[in-house]
């Protein structure tokens, strides 16, 4: 949102839930600006590639597996992070 970021700095969380692609680059930068991120993912692949990124800027606070479709190779992996201090 503009040059000098105005709402991005409005907020202290965003949560993000990206097609099995995961987070393309810059909305991996505009989303490290957050002091706190939930990450929803469909792909633990394309999660793994984005939280290798994350981890620069963040921690991990928490994770989850969700089966919500049994005796098939979907799951849905929920994360929060955190800024790092």
């Amino acid at each position: 949102y503009g040059q000098d970021n105005a709402l991005v700095t409005s907020f202290e969380t965003v949560l993000v839930d990206p097609p099995r692609a995961g987070l393309d680059t810059e909305t991996c930068r505009l989303v490290a600006k957050y002091r706190h991120v939930m990450y929803i993912s469909c792909n633990p692949e394309a999660l793994l590639r984005d939280l290798e990124i994350l981890s620069d800027t963040h921690e991990v606070l928490r994770f989850a597996v969700f089966d919500h479709f049994p005796f098939t190779r979907h799951i849905e992996c929920g994360v929060l992070l955190s800024r790092r201090k």
